[in-house]
């Protein structure tokens, strides 16, 4: 697989870098995951943790699809955070990057969150796991990289030459 695949917190630009740059590509799982046939995809931020959503029968192989795809197109692929889709990555041999903000980034990230309207159900899944994150690269079978507390996705990826 040519692209590299980054595991990025939620807040810190996936969506904003996916829109900018035309080598990116923030793939949410959602679409994948769930039935979206009668959302717009200018509406999924809106309706992510909403309950009843019905499940795609073709998950977890479509997402995983996606990516093999994707990497053919795109130099980068933003996914989610979520032990689930990380577990996804690690079965299927997908070597990954994990992006987690800094433990001092908890009040910026709520804002961040208000800012964009997530529902209330969302912020507190979002931040329950930021509390739970171990920041200890070893806990993990992946590279760890743990932004400042006043950067983006986009601080690091270009400090990193990718874009």
């Amino acid at each position: 697989m040519s692209a590299k695949v980054f595991s990025v917190f939620a807040g810190l630009g996936k969506t904003y870098v996916g829109k900018k740059y035309p080598n990116v590509l923030d793939l949410q799982s959602s679409p994948c995951r769930y039935d979206y046939t009668n959302v717009k995809k200018e509406d999924y931020e809106k309706i992510k943790e909403k309950p009843n959503r019905k499940v795609n029968p073709n998950w977890p192989n479509n997402f995983i699809d996606a990516i093999k795809e994707a990497s053919n197109k795109y130099d980068i692929i933003l996914v989610s955070p979520s032990p689930d889709i990380r577990e996804l990555l690690e079965q299927n041999d997908i070597d990954y990057t994990f992006i987690l903000p800094s433990k001092d980034s908890k009040e910026i990230l709520l804002e961040r969150y208000k800012k964009r309207r997530n529902s209330q159900e969302l912020i507190n899944l979002v931040m329950g796991y930021f509390d739970t994150w171990s920041y200890k690269e070893e806990d993990y079978n992946c590279p760890l990289v743990i932004l400042d507390k006043d950067k983006y996705l986009e601080d690091y990826l270009k400090d990193e030459k990718l874009i």
